[in-house]
């Protein structure tokens, strides 16, 4: 979750800019354009959330505004059109005269051919010598890029959880969260691997019901939240601790449970924040989130946590010194250490853009997707409840410092060598499942980052983070990696990213016209103009 949900309290942090279009809007966004709210509508909503019991909203005023601070062929010689799946778990897949990019270096490898057999790539070579199986199933790749799919390695995702936040109108339980309608959109959009920095006991259950394959959704890996008391997100979207003792039995419970890795918040005391690390060390578990207000920047790096998860945070531990002398000192300090760092500059753009005009999110193409009353409760909270009480001055000040610090910060933390990746804060208002992924990757080509560069965040990087380069994350013979068909080169152009022939996750093949049926359904359940 943004610091902006939790650092306006000292004014001193935070970024700038106008929100700007995405890529390409896909043919399902255009279709469902007419299912679009009215405009005015999420004002509308906002007010509403705002509305109910107000003993509630109080408290909860209290405790997050100071803080916001992927058809079986007939025969070999046959071809399955781009319109048409694949059976599901298909044996033997290939994906016949492609022009690979496999993201090991910048590179492509015109009229390739990549056979899948068992879920991993079995053979990538010039299409002429590469023989088929009599029985692979041929997708016709020509004139498109082939490469591996995306991660968002920042992200929340629905859930009672959330329900503590909401008007009794939003709140639902877990059987009536269209679980399948909140994921579809990070497949539709390439995105088969994130990571949610706000975990929650349902989402273990999400994330069986994904690998056993009753739900068509990404790789997840979790990660819950823990955090001091009463100053932010409430319990069960964080856990809250008191002390070293409860920090160190809140970590060892996290590893019982199922989670994959620890999120640090703002609020930690330094007792709890180093029983945390100690307590993840004993149980190998990576400690990622936050810079606790209570620490410096040097303590967090010397501490061996995995992963920073905004630029933003770093600015709040600048001093004030915006300078590029400092800038560059501190983007050493951090490439030094081995740290990780998801800049996340889309969700700073998204608050700027709450900024200027709400109605705005909802002008934008993609926002016919995220159309569930528990989706639109969050992003109605978060802005009357976050954003809206942003006061002037720290409004501007985030403006500055998007455009004098995260920015900066990023380009210099990746020329050093430092080991950036995608994020997004997805749920957060403007941030819709997916297709902020794609925002972020122009972010990143924006401060200066080339298509090449921006994409192996979002591919091969997020492996490396997970310590699996040698499964996943390249094209390459051995390798289990999820696979993204586009219609135009990344290379040279990013927003060619989102041009999407069709998606290959776990074994399924997903063409563009299953995409565009899912997708218009979901948008058909938005609420009449």
């Amino acid at each position: 979750m943004s610091s902006c949900a939790c650092n306006l309290r000292d004014e001193s942090t935070y970024p700038h800019r106008n929100t700007r279009p995405a890529g390409p809007e896909p043919s399902s966004s255009r279709d469902a354009r007419s299912s679009r709210p009215p405009k005015g509508a999420f004002a509308t909503r906002t007010r509403s959330a705002s509305r109910g019991d107000a003993v509630t909203m109080a408290m909860l005023r209290r405790l997050l505004v100071p803080a916001l601070a992927l058809f079986c062929a007939a025969c070999a010689s046959s071809s399955t059109p781009l319109s048409q799946a694949a059976p599901p778990g298909a044996t033997i897949v290939a994906f016949v005269h492609a022009d690979v990019i496999p993201m090991d270096r910048e590179r492509v490898l015109r009229d390739h051919t990549v056979v899948i057999a068992g879920g991993r790539i079995a053979e990538v070579g010039p299409a002429s010598a590469v023989k088929l199986p009599a029985r692979a199933v041929r997708i016709d790749a020509t004139g498109r890029y082939l490469l591996p799919a995306f991660a968002d390695m920042h992200v929340h995702l629905l859930g009672e959880a959330w329900n503590v936040m909401l008007q009794p109108e939003a709140q639902k339980t877990s059987k009536d969260i269209p679980f399948d309608e909140f994921l579809f959109p990070f497949i539709a959009n390439g995105v088969t691997l994130v990571q949610s920095m706000s975990a929650t006991p349902e989402e273990l259950v999400v994330r069986e019901r994904i690998r056993r394959g009753e739900l068509l959704g990404p790789r997840l890996i979790l990660a819950p939240m823990i955090d001091g008391p009463k100053k932010a997100w409430p319990p069960p979207l964080s856990t809250w601790v008191e002390s070293a003792a409860e920090a160190h039995d809140a970590v060892h419970k996290a590893k019982h449970d199922g989670y994959d890795k620890i999120k640090v918040y703002s609020f930690l005391s330094r007792e709890s924040y180093d029983s945390i690390i100690s307590a993840a060390g004993d149980v190998q578990m990576d400690v990622i989130g936050h810079i606790p207000m209570s620490v410096s920047l040097d303590y967090v790096l010397d501490s061996g946590q995995k992963l920073i998860a905004h630029s933003e945070e770093v600015a709040k531990h600048a001093g004030g010194d915006h300078s590029a002398e400092h800038i560059h000192e501190l983007a050493g300090k951090m490439t030094a250490s081995g740290v990780w760092m998801t800049p996340t500059l889309v969700t700073t753009r998204s608050i700027l853009g709450v900024f200027a005009d709400p109605d705005g999110l909802l002008e934008r193409p993609e926002a016919v997707y995220f159309q569930h009353p528990m989706q639109q409760g969050v992003w109605s909270f978060i802005t009357d409840n976050l954003y809206r009480p942003i006061p002037a001055k720290a409004r501007e000040q985030l403006r500055s410092d998007f455009e004098s610090f995260q920015k900066p910060l990023t380009k210099a933390f990746h020329d050093g060598g430092g080991k950036l990746m995608t994020g997004t804060d997805t749920l957060f208002p403007g941030l819709v499942p997916g297709f902020a992924l794609h925002r972020e990757l122009e972010e990143l080509v924006d401060v200066g980052l080339t298509p090449f560069e921006a994409l192996r965040t979002t591919t091969s990087a997020p492996f490396e983070y997970l310590g699996e380069s040698e499964r996943a994350g390249t094209i390459a013979t051995g390798k289990e990696t999820d696979l993204v068909l586009l219609d135009a080169n990344p290379l040279e152009d990013v927003s060619a990213a989102s041009k999407i022939a069709g998606v290959f996750v776990r074994g399924r093949w997903i063409a563009r016209e299953e995409i565009d049926t899912k997708m218009r359904a979901i948008a058909r359940k938005a609420p009449a103009p």
